[in-house]
């Protein structure tokens, strides 16, 4: 029973993949075109072995699963589960640079991703594509969702903009305040990232300014659930994202008790920095945003999708979508 109960959750969450338009639109040959992201980096990658990679279907699906299409990623993901060869190297992009596959990743995604890390270390994957050419029908299907997770998370480039304000002081110390009396400081990097449930949602990316911040005070401080990059979180309706409608800037991010009041200041801005419209606009429209940290470092040139792996790497990864409050 326990394995139904998991095929049926990840069957489950395929269906729920993408809910765009009709699955008929793409059995009809009316599957449209998206933009099409640069995986020529795959044609080179240890994970195929040396055996060709069908670029051509790589990109259309990670197109179609960027864009939340259910109609082509219906039409595509069938031929891609025919070619294990492309399969590989685009699970191999994602699994080969995660420490670990994460805690909601399939049976199948966990035996694999070692073999990917070694294919990675070593510049040669032919022991993983050999695993993978092993692997029963269904057990690539769920290698493949999973990878399409992380590569549906990397939909849109970071903004290039970036909120360098220290966070305010206090005159109330706390566990994990900063050396002046307040709160950590952090950096804030607005961005969005699609969802493979569908559609965009802001993101803001924290990366410490003090020693005190980073994962011990987004965990323990703020109680900030460890976060994988498979999931998005529920959202958490006490954490808060305070917005100026008028200076079009970030307030602050502060968690509420049940009577409304802040009990926890993660951010507090000093003074007003203009946000970019896109990400205004979106955040408007979906009225919740994901917070996540600790990142080091953070290129303002790089995709979300390069971000957190690279904040997998380095440690354990905290996050929480909050609810945005217009003031």
């Amino acid at each position: 029973m326990p394995n139904d109960h998991a095929r049926k959750n990840r069957a489950r969450k395929r269906q729920q993949r993408a809910p765009g338009a009709a699955y008929v639109s793409a059995n009809a040959g009316t599957a449209h075109q998206h933009p099409a992201p640069d995986l020529a980096i795959l044609a080179d990658s240890p994970y195929a072995a040396g055996r060709p990679v069908n670029l051509p279907l790589a990109v259309a699906a990670v197109a179609a699963c960027r864009a939340g299409c259910q109609p082509c990623q219906a039409s595509v993901i069938p031929r891609l589960l025919a070619d294990r060869v492309t399969i590989a190297a685009l699970a191999g992009a994602v699994y080969g640079l995660l420490p670990v596959p994460g805690s909601f990743a399939s049976p199948a995604t966990r035996t694999w991703q070692p073999l990917a890390r070694q294919a990675n270390d070593s510049g040669d994957g032919a022991e993983a594509l050999a695993a993978l050419d092993r692997m029963p029908a269904e057990e690539v299907a769920d290698l493949l969702d999973d990878a399409r997770d992380h590569w549906a998370a990397g939909g849109a480039d970071i903004s290039p903009f970036l909120l360098d304000l220290e966070a305010a002081d206090d005159t109330e110390s706390e566990p994990g305040a900063g050396a002046a009396g307040g709160p950590p400081s952090y950096a804030l990097f607005p961005g969005m990232v699609n969802t493979s449930h569908g559609g965009p949602l802001p993101i803001v990316i924290l990366e410490p300014q003090a020693p005190d911040a980073g994962a011990d005070d987004l965990r323990s401080r703020c109680g900030w659930p460890r976060w994988d990059l498979t999931v998005i979180p529920e959202p958490d309706p006490a954490w808060r994202l305070r917005l100026n409608v008028a200076a079009q800037s970030v307030e602050a991010i502060a968690h509420v008790d049940h009577e409304g009041w802040d009990d926890i200041v993660l951010w507090e801005a000093s003074e007003a920095t203009t946000l970019p419209d896109d990400w205004w606009h979106l955040i408007d429209r979906t009225q919740h945003v994901l917070l996540c940290g600790p990142a080091t470092a953070v290129s303002t040139h790089a995709t979300p999708a390069d971000a957190l792996t690279a904040a997998v790497g380095a440690g354990p990864l905290m996050a929480v979508v909050a609810r945005v409050r217009f003031l």
